[in-house]
């Protein structure tokens, strides 16, 4: 049995294949409208908060960093704001960059009925997942940027930077999402360790504590993780920290892009023949 929609590789070469990826998601805006809708409804339909979880799922996240930090257990290090502003905002960028991952991991699997049975081209679900993904972003910082306003922290010129240097982030979170995308399909196990190890990864990036932590070996470790720049120079722009580190941005950034280059080609080279020979 072959999958109904073929990969759509139009055109040669490097200029070619971004092409037809741009013109697949331009022939499929009203699919990727109509899944965009049905995630946005769904997403909390059977609970009582309905999508309040927007905004109580972070809140009930650093809830044990906040009495840790006001009971004096835990130093996460020098703050230039309030801690509760600083781990609101560092937990809504690293939520951002996790649910990349976690929305676009399960893309391949859940569109595997549809890829066999109907003309349907992978582009317009993963372009659902991002969007999906952003409009939960925007609640939750919406609120952050409120109750940082009451706490005193003034946005300047420089805060209007933190959008687009999120942007290496973004793309580095779906990177990863799209290439376990085809693991989870084949190696389930694969996906559900790497899912758990996002859990660490947080606690090897300044989220929960700053980058002048005392800890000689995070220091250590922060100064080698890319997600580090990725993260925290958006953060200090918006709460207006100056930026010490805009080489390691830049490297992060580049190497962020690289890698979502490099997987987009090889995920829409492979995910067709994937699925014909998983689901088949």
């Amino acid at each position: 049995m072959r999958v109904a929609a073929d990969s759509p590789n139009k055109g040669n070469g490097f200029i070619g294949f971004w092409q037809s990826r741009i013109s697949s998601v331009r022939r499929n805006k009203q699919l990727i409208r109509q899944l965009l809708f049905l995630s946005l409804t769904e997403q909390y339909k059977k609970t009582w908060l309905g999508s309040l979880w927007l905004i109580v799922n972070p809140l009930l996240s650093i809830l044990i960093w906040l009495i840790m930090n006001f009971s004096g257990i835990y130093q996460p290090g020098e703050t230039s704001i309030p801690y509760v502003g600083y781990i609101l905002l560092s937990m809504s960028i690293w939520l951002f960059f996790v649910s990349f991952f976690k929305q676009i991991a399960t893309a391949v699997t859940e569109s595997s009925r549809m890829l066999m049975e109907a003309p349907f081209e992978m582009e317009a679900k993963l372009v659902e997942k991002i969007l999906l993904n952003i409009i939960n972003f925007i609640i939750p910082l919406s609120i952050n940027l409120i109750v940082l306003l009451a706490m005193g922290v003034s946005f300047g010129w420089s805060s209007l930077w933190f959008l687009p240097t999120l942007i290496p982030l973004m793309l580095l979170g779906i990177s990863i999402g799209v290439f376990f995308s085809l693991i989870e399909v084949v190696f389930n196990d694969i996906y559900l360790i790497v899912n758990q190890g996002m859990g660490v990864l947080m606690f090897l990036t300044p989220v929960v504590y700053t980058t002048k932590v005392d800890s000689e070996f995070l220091q250590r470790i922060i100064q080698v993780n890319p997600i580090t720049y990725l993260l925290s120079v958006p953060r200090d722009l918006l709460i207006g920290d100056p930026v010490t580190s805009w080489t390691g941005y830049w490297i992060s950034a580049g190497l962020a892009l690289f890698v979502f280059i490099l997987v987009i080609h090889f995920f829409f080279n492979s995910v067709y023949k994937i699925v014909e020979r998983i689901f088949e």
